[in-house]
């Protein structure tokens, strides 16, 4: 059984190997189409991620969503980011319990000119996952980049009981192997 003090350890470990990778770039905070970010903090058969990327490489457009067909395309994206767990084991054994997704890519109808939009817009998607027999050997897996294939870079990095680690998936990569690094 997880206990709160363990969970706060860890997410707190999370932090810091986020915070690290944020201080370690060449240009922290910068927008980049094709690249994207995955951070994940593993306990037991938990796993807490959050997911980075610009809209463009979800989407292929980053402004307000203007016509039916780009808002139908933010909705369905949103939607399958919300239900899809965004990792899995070799056996598909996750579920999402928990799934928050916040874009600024979203229409509105309510009549006005946004002149002040900004240029580049982010999805930032959390879930919380199930997964069921997950051991710290694992291979896990990720729908990301075969879904969206504007993701050229997916930099995941993670931390749990046997350490952290980090890995970068090139555009078709789909998995990695969790190692203490």
């Amino acid at each position: 059984m997880t206990t709160p003090k363990a969970t706060q350890s860890i997410l707190a470990a999370a932090a810091i190997v986020a915070a690290g990778a944020v201080f370690a770039s060449d240009n922290p905070g910068a927008h980049q189409h094709g690249h994207a970010e995955l951070q994940l903090a593993i306990e037991g058969n938990r796993i807490d991620l959050m997911f980075t990327s610009p809209a463009y490489n979800l989407l292929g457009f980053e402004h307000r969503a203007r016509t039916d067909e780009q808002k139908a395309r933010v909705t369905e994206t949103a939607d399958w980011l919300r239900q899809t767990p965004l990792l899995d084991t070799a056996e598909a054994s996750c579920t999402v319990v928990n799934a928050t997704v916040h874009h600024q890519a979203d229409g509105d109808d309510h009549g006005h000119d946004h002149k002040d939009e900004p240029s580049h817009s982010d999805f930032e998607i959390t879930q919380t996952l199930r997964c069921s027999g997950l051991n710290a050997s694992e291979t896990l897996t990720t729908p990301l980049t075969a879904r969206f294939p504007e993701i050229e870079h997916l930099n995941v990095e993670w931390v749990w009981s046997g350490g952290q680690g980090s890995g970068r998936l090139e555009h078709g990569d789909t998995s990695f192997r969790l190692s203490a690094q």
